[in-house]
């Protein structure tokens, strides 16, 4: 049966496929740390998946779906550079890195919600101090003239705040 590329449930694949990327990168990384083809192999992972679509039941786990899927690309990665006298890791170590690297993409998108969460409960002048420091390419220097105030005096403000983040969250880890 052909499928028309506008259906609902072709629309909810690749809602999930994109809403994942980020973890199927952190993913396959981590099964090939300091290799310059960790994107080919997601291309590679993303084509499986979606030519295996119909594979998929809307409504089960696509990450550990995914996740399966992106195992055997690496997989073949591997045997295909282990041919070619590259270093590979043994099949044990390789399957350990691989349950650890699920563990904590599955970690990793529950702690950017409670930073999220806890970022809501900041002043508003904290939140922009983040901005200034971790999203824009200015210089903290910079931004201190803007505000009047020394950078040695924001260096301390975003040790606090910080500080008071990571207590949020380690809270939020908690309950």
């Amino acid at each position: 049966m052909a499928k028309n590329s506008n259906t609902p449930l072709n629309i909810q694949f690749v809602s999930l496929l994109t809403e994942h990327q980020a973890d199927l990168w952190a993913y396959i990384i981590s099964q090939l740390p300091g290799s310059s083809d960790v994107e080919d192999v997601l291309q590679k992972t993303n084509l499986t998946l979606w030519t295996k679509q119909d594979q998929f039941l809307i409504g089960s786990n696509f990450v550990a779906w995914a996740f399966t899927v992106a195992r055997f690309e690496v997989l073949a990665h591997l045997k295909k550079h282990k041919r070619q006298d590259w270093l590979v890791f043994n099949d044990e170590l390789s399957e350990t890195i691989a349950a650890e690297a699920q563990q904590c993409v599955a970690g990793s998108n529950k702690r950017l919600i409670l930073l999220e969460n806890c970022m809501q409960k900041m002043r508003p002048q904290d939140v922009e101090l983040l901005r200034q420091r971790y999203q824009s390419r200015s210089a903290l220097s910079e931004y201190a003239k803007q505000c009047g105030r020394s950078v040695s005096a924001l260096s301390v403000t975003l040790h606090r705040v910080r500080a008071a983040l990571r207590k949020c969250i380690e809270k939020g880890e908690l309950a």
